[in-house]
């Protein structure tokens, strides 16, 4: 077994051990690294803020703490550095003892309600993560974050704790309801009407569709129309976006893409044109180097290192 599991706190989970261990063997096995395991320990809020403080020099909570065994070169994963791995072999454990993960169970139980899914499943993300960690992958640019995101969700579909199948909605049903939001559209200036759909972590769903206005620089675009309901009804995290125009593909501007990052990681973005089908992408790809709340020390990653 992969994996050495520990309960820092009072509170136990019935299957969460053996969970725990296939999330970790996928995760290895995707990454091509043999005979490798890690420690996963259940920890109080307030032990991963000490924790937190103590090695990071940061005073705040988190969700997850990752202590890698090996520190890897960048652009080298475990799975490129074969020699490395090797060198953390531990004959009391019999396998390759790739570091320590710590997670603080009140924050995955709050994160669980907002997302709309398991506590059981939160923290089996929450372990995918800080194995990718422990292996050298990291989300500290758009492009290592979404090829960072790339493995966790192939990690958890291997397990069936896929946030898509825990979903009903599929692309095609969030663009038929994005364009259903636009035929609602006010542009009688442009005619050029757009609808949007926004898919929330917890399954909810909001339309939107642009609203123009006489003084132009007082109009709306559907997306930002979407979000505003999203955030009024308490949703504050979206896994993906349908965005349809009645006269071509219409990709979010610049400043909706920046209002989208702020309450994403790196969700799906859908785009089509009316009655011609869509095609779709990571937020990533259209908003790349970008500038969010984590800068500013606000408001850090849902699942930082």
């Amino acid at each position: 077994m992969p994996l050495e599991l520990q309960w820092a706190v009072d509170e136990r989970i019935d299957g969460l051990e053996e969970l725990l261990s296939r999330v970790c063997e996928a995760c290895f096995a995707l990454e091509g690294v043999e005979n490798a395991g890690m420690t996963v320990r259940i920890a109080s809020a307030e032990e991963v803020r000490t924790l937190n403080r103590e090695m990071r020099n940061i005073d705040r909570e988190t969700d997850v703490l990752s202590f890698p065994g090996a520190s890897f070169r960048p652009a080298r994963t475990a799975g490129k550095d074969p020699a490395r791995v090797r060198r953390l072999y531990d004959p009391s454990l019999g396998w390759r003892n790739l570091g320590d993960c710590v997670i603080s169970l009140a924050r995955a139980r709050e994160q669980a309600r907002e997302y709309g899914h398991s506590l059981a499943r939160e923290i089996g993300y929450l372990t995918a993560h800080s194995a990718l960690h422990l292996m050298g992958y990291d989300h500290e640019n758009p492009r290592d974050r979404a090829a960072m995101r790339a493995m966790e969700e192939r990690a958890m579909a291997l397990v069936s704790l896929s946030r898509t199948e825990e979903s009903s909605m599929t692309d095609q049903q969030l663009y038929d309801l994005a364009c259903e939001a636009m035929h609602k559209a006010y542009a009688p200036y442009s005619n050029f009407k757009v609808g949007a759909c926004l898919l929330a972590g917890d399954g909810r769903v909001f339309q939107g569709c642009n609203i123009e206005n006489a003084s132009y620089g007082a109009a709306l675009c559907a997306e930002r129309v979407a979000v505003g309901r999203a955030v009024s009804e308490g949703a504050r995290s979206f896994t993906a976006i349908a965005v349809v125009g009645s006269g071509s593909q219409a990709w979010p501007c610049g400043i909706c893409r920046q209002v989208l990052n702020e309450f994403s990681d790196n969700m799906r973005v859908i785009c089509g044109q009316y009655g011609h089908g869509f095609e779709a992408m990571p937020l990533a790809e259209l908003l790349p180097r970008s500038f969010g709340p984590e800068n500013l020390g606000v408001q850090e990653d849902k699942h930082g290192k």
